[in-house]
């Protein structure tokens, strides 16, 4: 499932001429690039500017590419009622033109959509919906993208059991594919599902296993979010020296995120305020050897 291309063959009598199909295509390039680099309001011009074209030559297939265009837009905008119009249009779109791997994008969009609403069941219902269509196509790589999505929504509802399940198989069609980064994601997911189990022993496993691919991708954000549960599940097992390393490297690893900056710098506080005293001066003499702010004196909740 390829969310920039998910139209099948134009069908008969919606065949632009060369220049024009070669217009659409530029500005779907140039849309793409722009949201690349995150200039969205750009990228919402170019996918316009196609989809004026596309109706104008009265191109089915290039205007559903548009609507999934503009969806995805509003959808990383968080503008839940214009995704809701983009996304239905293009479903309205792809099943006129019997395009199934269209239909089955515009459902894993709902479902992003109602995951932003909050609304898993919504969500459930619709990556289902999805997975109905891309395993039939046989696309691993969607099957496997929906596979996580139908897990975190059965985490956040507390099934945990399902979840465990839906990222095992998203873990495995991952790793088969060789899909280092999507694989990186369902370990950590798998490790937060055993650490709210208090499976404490396979949490740590999980996110040693992220850790060691995002290491190895240089994706340093990512690192830091494992550095930081490696430290909450090490404070959890009372081991509060360990647990204040890698709350540190967490630290130095969310250097230009604010919120994980403050998240860590609780947690590494909790830390604290729950060690004896041996292991309370070992973290405030590993705090002062990092140069940081002065810790705060008391935060008497447990760590998160």
């Amino acid at each position: 499932m390829d969310p920039t291309n998910p139209a099948d063959p134009a069908v008969p009598g919606e065949r632009a001429g060369p220049d024009e199909e070669g217009a659409v295509d530029a500005y779907h390039e140039r849309g793409a690039i722009a949201a690349e680099r995150g200039d969205l309001a750009e990228a919402e011009q170019f996918y316009e500017k196609a989809l004026l074209l596309s109706e104008r030559l009265g191109d089915g297939r290039g205007m559903a590419l548009a609507y999934h265009q503009l969806g995805n837009l509003a959808l990383e905008r968080g503008d839940w009622t214009g995704a809701e119009r983009w996304c239905m249009r293009a479903l309205d779109a792809d099943q006129r033109l019997g395009n199934e791997r269209g239909v089955a994008l515009t459902h894993y969009q709902l479902g992003r959509l109602a995951q932003g609403r909050r609304d898993f069941n919504v969500a459930d219902h619709s990556y289902r919906q999805c997975l109905e269509l891309i395993e039939r196509l046989g696309d691993e790589h969607g099957a496997a993208l929906t596979y996580y999505q139908l897990g975190f929504c059965a985490q956040e509802q507390h099934d945990l059991s399902a979840a465990e399940r839906w990222y095992d198989r998203a873990r495995e069609l991952e790793e088969k594919l060789g899909e280092e980064h999507g694989a990186s994601l369902t370990y950590y997911q798998l490790g937060l599902v055993a650490q709210e189990r208090h499976d404490f022993e396979a949490a740590e496993g999980w996110y040693r296993k992220a850790l060691e691919v995002n290491e190895k991708l240089g994706d340093e954000h990512a690192a830091a979010s494992a550095y930081g549960q490696l430290g909450v599940v090490a404070a959890l097992q009372q081991r509060f020296g360990e647990a204040g390393r890698w709350l540190l490297k967490a630290l130095a690893g969310f250097q230009n995120d604010p919120e994980g900056i403050e998240m860590t710098t609780r947690n590494f506080i909790r830390c604290v305020c729950l060690a004896p005293l041996d292991d309370q001066r070992q973290l405030r003499d590993l705090w002062k050897a990092a140069s940081l702010p002065t810790l705060l004196e008391n935060d008497p909740d447990p760590p998160a």
